[in-house]
């Protein structure tokens, strides 16, 4: 077995997740599972505030490995399943996720940026839905979502490279910055600064966004924003703005 190319670091509330596979960050299933196992944990650990998922100089992650598919499969769909629930996971994470991209995001690098918050993208990184260049289809949904069906189809029927500065116009990417992983953690910096319950709250309402219907949504924020006038947070929001001083927020 290899040793895993997925590390964790926490400062200031920001839990940085590393991935180092070289060349590209193509990862076996066991990389995956510890993508999928590190987000979780920080999105139990209550002083997290924000994740930061960086690929590193000239990277961010080209996908599964292609030589585990090239192995026999119990479960042929076993690739798809594990990318997907790390994926998942940083969806249901507590906290904002954000992406920093300096290099390819293809196949299930892509599902694993599109699953992030925020995206931040070198001028170098690319995007690509590579899974019909290898006889497979993947990120239909999440692509649908981001970038809308008819861009959607365009990706997944050609599995072509598109770049950074066509991507930010697409939304797939946030900001385009020279520095992505600078750029990421004084997002996330911002973000830790803020009241954790609002912004837990913000996660929530905007997962639900496209799934409930107007009525529904907005009885949700009517509920978020009722619990959170209700909190220690928001008055010591009000206190330090009329005192002028730095809020000092307790996640309660």
């Amino acid at each position: 077995m290899m040793p895993s190319a997925i590390s964790a670091t926490r400062e200031n509330g920001i839990t940085t997740i590393s991935i180092d596979r070289a060349p590209v960050n193509a990862l076996p299933p066991d990389d995956w599972a510890e993508l999928h196992n590190l987000v979780t944990e920080a999105s139990a650990d209550i002083d997290v505030r924000a994740v930061v998922i960086d690929g590193g100089t000239g990277r961010f992650c080209a996908g599964a490995d292609i030589r585990v598919l090239t192995e026999p499969q119990d479960e042929p769909a076993m690739m798809l399943t594990i990318v997907a629930e790390a994926a998942q996971a940083i969806r249901n994470c507590r906290v904002p996720v954000i992406a920093a991209i300096d290099g390819p995001s293809h196949g299930g690098g892509l599902e694993l940026a599109l699953a992030c918050d925020i995206r931040i993208a070198s001028p170098a990184a690319t995007f690509s839905a590579s899974g019909v260049n290898m006889g497979l289809v993947a990120s239909v949904q999440s692509l649908v979502h981001v970038v809308g069906d008819t861009r959607a189809r365009l990706m997944l029927f050609t599995g072509e490279r598109f770049d950074a500065k066509l991507a930010e116009a697409w939304s797939m990417v946030t900001v385009v910055d020279d520095n992505p992983l600078a750029a990421a953690m004084a997002i996330a910096d911002t973000i830790a600064k803020k009241a954790p319950l609002a912004i837990e709250a913000a996660k929530t309402a905007l997962a639900s966004a496209t799934e409930m219907d107007g009525s529904d949504h907005g009885q949700l924020m009517t509920e978020l924003f009722a619990s959170l006038a209700g909190t220690e947070d928001h008055q010591e929001a009000i206190n330090a703005f009329l005192e002028k001083r730095p809020r000092n927020f307790t996640r309660r």
